[in-house]
This record gives C-alpha cells, sequence and structure tokens, in this order.
C-alpha cells in the first residue's frame, strides 16, 4: 500500500518536471545539484543509478556563490541540473535558462510556498526564506520531484527509485516524530539565536519558541546594540545555557552573549552546504538535522 501511494505521488508530479522521456546516454544518470539538500536527496533516491555532484564548494556561503566558467561546463556536461529557485540561488536562474542542449533543469521548489519573516510582525520588508528543506514535508516533496524526474530520464528504473523513495520518506517521517516528540508538551525555555535565523521553517513546523538577535537569514539584516543587550539581559534572567549559530557565518555575537552569560555556543545547521570535515565524515540530510535536534535537547535544558 505504502509503495502506490509513493507511486501515485510521483504520478502526480511528473507534469512539474522536464517533458523529455528520452533514455540518457549509456551508465549513471550525470546530476549536478547546487545545494546540500538536493545533492543528498539525489543520491538516496538515484543510489548506483546517478552520478551527483555538488556545486558548491566546501565551506561555501550559497548567498555568496559566484558560478566559474568550469562550473557551467560541469553543468552543461549532465544530464539533469538541480537548483532550488530564485529566491535561494538568484545566480542559478541564469544558468538554468543558459545551459541548453539535452540538460534537463529542475526547480525543487515550485510546488512549494515559501513564506516570509516577519510576516506575522511587519506589513513590509518581508524577507522570503528559501530553506524550505527545514520543514520535512517539504523535503518529502522535493524528494517525490527528484524521483519524478529521474523516472523520466530512466525509466526503466522506476521501481528502484520508487522503492528507494518511499524507504527516504520513512526516514524523513521517523526523524519528523522524534522532533515532534521532542516538543509536544511544549517547551520551558526558549531557543536563542545569536547568529542569522535561517530556520524558520523548523520553529514553525514544531511551533517552537525562539528569540533571535536577527529578524531573518539576509544577509541585510543586522542588529542593534540595543537588540543584543535586550537579548543578553533575557538570556541572563531566563538562566539560559546555550545560544545558537548558523553553520559558516562570523559566531561574534552568539560568542558575546554567551560569554556575558557562561554560556555555550552551538550550531543548529540550515543544511545548505557542507563543510569539508562533513564531507570527509560522511555527512548527510538525515545526520545533520539529527545533530541538530541533539543541539536543541540541550539548549532546552
Amino acid at each position: 500500500m505504502k509503495k502506490l501511494i509513493s507511486l501515485l505521488l510521483i504520478l502526480m508530479l511528473l507534469p512539474l518536471t522536464g517533458c523529455s522521456t528520452e533514455n540518457v546516454s549509456e551508465g549513471k544518470i550525470r546530476i549536478t545539484a547546487t545545494l546540500f539538500p538536493q545533492y543528498d536527496f539525489a543520491r538516496q533516491i538515484g543510489g548506483d543509478k546517478v552520478d551527483v555532484t555538488l556545486l558548491l564548494p566546501a565551506g561555501q556561503e550559497s548567498h555568496l556563490y559566484d558560478p566559474s566558467p568550469a562550473d557551467m561546463a560541469k553543468i552543461s556536461k549532465s544530464d539533469l541540473f538541480i537548483y532550488t529557485g530564485d529566491a535561494m540561488e538568484g545566480w542559478a536562474g541564469n544558468i538554468a535558462s543558459s545551459v541548453g542542449g539535452n540538460v534537463k533543469v529542475l526547480d525543487v521548489s515550485s510546488n512549494i510556498d515559501l513564506f516570509s519573516h516577519g510576516e506575522e510582525e511587519h506589513e513590509h520588508e518581508h524577507s522570503l526564506d528559501p530553506h524550505i528543506w527545514l520543514d520535512f514535508d517539504n523535503a518529502k516533496k522535493m524528494c517525490a520531484t527528484i524521483a519524478a524526474e529521474l523516472i523520466l530520464l530512466s525509466p526503466e528504473n522506476e521501481e528502484y527509485f520508487t522503492e528507494n523513495l518511499l524507504n527516504f520518506t520513512n526516514a524523513l517521517t521517523a526523524l519528523d516524530e522524534e522532533y515532534s516528540a521532542l516538543f509536544a508538551e511544549g517547551q520551558k525555555k526558549d531557543l536563542i539565536f545569536g547568529g542569522r535565523f535561517a530556520v524558520g521553517y523548523l520553529t514553525r513546523r514544531y511551533n517552537i519558541q525562539y528569540k533571535s538577535a536577527y529578524d531573518s537569514c539576509s544577509a541585510n539584516s543586522e542588529p542593534s546594540v540595543q537588540d543584543i543587550a535586550a537579548l543578553s539581559d533575557y538570556v541572563k534572567e531566563n538562566d539560559i545555557k546555550v545560544i545558537f549559530c548558523e553553520e559558516f557565518s562570523d559566531p561574534k555575537i552568539a560568542r558575546e552573549i554567551a560569554s556575558a552569560n557562561n554560556a555555550e555556543v552551538l550550531v543548529l545547521h540550515s543544511c545548505h552546504n557542507t563543510s569539508a570535515q562533513e564531507r570527509e565524515a560522511g555527512a548527510t540530510f538525515i545526520s545533520i538535522m539529527t545533530e541538530n535536534l541533539s543541539n536543541i535537547r540541550k539548549g532546552l535544558l
């Protein structure tokens, strides 16, 4: 029954993907993905039928990335180019429109609604949050979209891709249940973010209470001295012992708040990219989000 539901989901998503049903050349499907989530999703679903390349260099911030001619050549040799959408990789849209040839282009955010930071509090200057995969329902949609495209490219492997999709979807469901269990009875302390706030989908999904020095993940967002002081006072008043920051960001403010309150700085990973050490260790989306869960538990103590 689960396999049937999974297959029906794929078939429903087929119109969202490329329209060609031509088989790829002999060998593995060559995929280039812009960010880590779709890179890992493609690996998990494609298995040994795909050869996936992550475009971002290790430790590179996606918003600051500027593709090189070598990157363009790499994409042009791919069978499939996967990106997240203009809100995350503004540069990827230009690549998608210029690669041409037999490269299929897949925007995995095409059937997902993005929300704006501050939409509950402010009427203007909303900042779209592109980190859609941090809501596991969105991650499942991304996976189903990728599976649908792989089936179009290699229909003889439909059963293989469908089985892998089911297995990975089940893993996401199990992780979702762990997160839900942690917040099932509410939380005693707010999570405190001293770095840019890029986990809006996560906090929305589980109704996580938090306070942040930054109001969004925007590179143009900067907290005032008064905001930082107020947050530090709140940490002291509530005996909070963990301050979170984002991966690859300057943890200066998080460290400042932590130092003033004898607290620890931990990373809450937005999972858009990985470091060289994480790649060497074989990090996956599941492993990173599991570590996030462990760090969140510490932040609630």
